[in-house]
């Protein structure tokens, strides 16, 4: 049985490291590190078998593989379990020879994350420092790990069998079915003063409400990493949660992480009324689709705390939606955000720029649709073709990589040209996209409004302003150019 195990976010660069949404912090409109809640959940089911635990998230704390080195110096871990992204997966994984060379055959090394989900055993094969990949879902998995006298019995697994050299794959895991068996994530662990909102710089948490999408967009990991079935918590289990966190933690600010919130219409109810019942004052946005909204779901959801919603529009042109499978109409999207308008809910709208059969026209129809839409906040997201989704293989298919490693690309750097569009051309519309959009004198306007609407305090609006200015600086005046 291992007694130590450390969790880490390497420092590689500040990223949202959650499987299905891999973002980088730079160079997006709306997005702030969130907690490494993966990583707490890991050490929570370990926490409960005895094992010591520790977590790092190297890039928000400020440290460096020098800092690191020490951490395992001084913890010595049995067990040293990393989150990576696809873009950084090359860069993350140095820490696996680093711990080798800390400390020996005495630590095992494990990686998790959407990648490692469908390339376990090409990402061990070309990383001999790296002894076990977690395929799928990962809490029970990290526990079973550190208890285990065999591998072989622990399921969705590909490790490096030490007496032979070869590698082995057990049978898969299945998506747990009951979610409320997970205990809390150990945000004991964390340092929760680092993690803020974005708007106000309090301090914020991310809970997740439940997994899964029942919907096939087909540049989308979720269906990868959480299966197309929705599972939630029940409702009591949720809220539980978010009561810790406010009598425990004093975090008053939450996201709640799902693939849709508000996929299941009585559920939503019930977890608002909860949050009702028990009289927590507090303050939370969520996803949504645009055809899973309606106004009595929103006015209960704004009673509860809710002050925003965030919706994948991904295109402007209804043929787009239709052939990347979104199951949404462009009547629907303006339907949801004039609902959500109406309710006094902020929106931020996502958008796909780059998709296989766009044009340079059809990309300005989605930024002309998103200034139609006049949401609180736009994101134009470049399109990244993950291993595991339907995109990767019409990329593969047709030849649209420039190359096929997501090594140093992100959400604003793209390695995919459409049948029309260069990625120097993605980018430079990207850019454009991004100036329309916050330099329209209705988008001034609309955001000054919002700010005013909700400040509480002169430091909140420093930390508002001095965070848009940067945010703009990164989006509209980088003069980087795509690969």
């Amino acid at each position: 049985m291992a007694k130590r195990a450390l969790l880490i976010n390497p420092p590689t660069g500040l990223y949202i490291r959650e499987d299905r949404c891999q973002a980088p912090l730079k160079g997006m409109a709306a997005t702030t590190a969130r907690p490494p809640l993966d990583l707490a959940y890991m050490a929570a089911t370990m926490e409960s078998a005895g094992v010591e635990c520790r977590i790092k998230d190297y890039p928000v704390q400020g440290g460096g593989w020098a800092e690191f080195g020490q951490e395992l110096r001084e913890f010595k871990p049995d067990l040293l379990f990393i989150s990576v992204t696809s873009f950084t997966i090359q860069d993350d994984l140095v820490a696996c020879r680093a711990a080798k060379d800390a400390l020996g055959d005495a630590v095992t090394t494990v990686a998790k994350g959407a990648h490692i989900s469908v390339m376990a055993r090409e990402t061990l094969e070309k990383n001999p420092a790296l002894d076990i990949a977690i395929m799928g879902e990962y809490e029970l998995a990290a526990k079973e790990i550190a208890l285990a006298t065999d591998l072989r019995k622990v399921y969705g697994l590909s490790f490096r069998d030490r007496a032979t050299g070869s590698i082995v794959t057990t049978e898969a895991r299945r998506f747990l079915e009951t979610l409320d068996i997970l205990p809390f994530p150990a945000r004991h662990l964390l340092d929760n003063k680092m993690y803020l909102r974005p708007d106000t710089g309090q301090m914020q948490t991310t809970v997740q409400t439940c997994r899964g999408c029942g919907a096939n967009c087909i540049f989308c990991l979720s269906g990868t990493v959480y299966g197309k079935k929705v599972r939630v918590r029940s409702p009591r289990n949720v809220v539980d949660e978010l009561e810790q966190c406010v009598r425990v933690h004093k975090i008053k600010d939450f996201f709640f992480r799902a693939d849709t919130f508000t996929w299941n219409r009585p559920w939503v109810m019930e977890v608002c009324q909860g949050i009702l019942d028990r009289k927590l004052d507090i303050r939370w946005v969520c996803n949504s689709r645009v055809d899973t909204i309606d106004a009595e779901r929103l006015a209960i959801m704004k009673k509860a705390g809710c002050h925003g919603v965030a919706f994948g529009i991904e295109s402007g042109v209804q043929e787009i939606l239709n052939k990347i499978k979104k199951g949404t109409t462009l009547e629907k999207a303006r339907e949801a955000v004039a609902l959500s308008k109406a309710s006094g809910m902020k929106t931020l709208l996502y958008f796909v720029m780059g998709l296989p059969w766009e044009t340079e026209a059809d990309v300005r129809k989605s930024i002309d649709f998103a200034l139609e839409l006049g949401g609180d906040f736009v994101e134009f997201h470049l399109a990244i073709p993950f291993p595991g989704t339907e995109l990767h293989d019409i990329a593969q298919r047709d030849k649209l990589y420039a190359e096929e490693s997501l090594a140093g690309y992100d959400y604003s750097r793209t390695p995919l040209k459409t049948y029309y569009l260069s990625g120097e051309q993605l980018l430079k519309l990207r850019r454009e996209a991004f100036r329309r959009i916050y330099f329209h004198p209705a988008s001034i306007l609309r955001i000054m409004k919002t700010i005013i609407l909700g400040l509480r305090s002169p430091s909140q609006l420093w930390y508002t302003l001095k965070f848009g200015a940067s945010k703009m600086a990164s989006l509209v005046l980088s003069r980087e150019e795509n690969r």
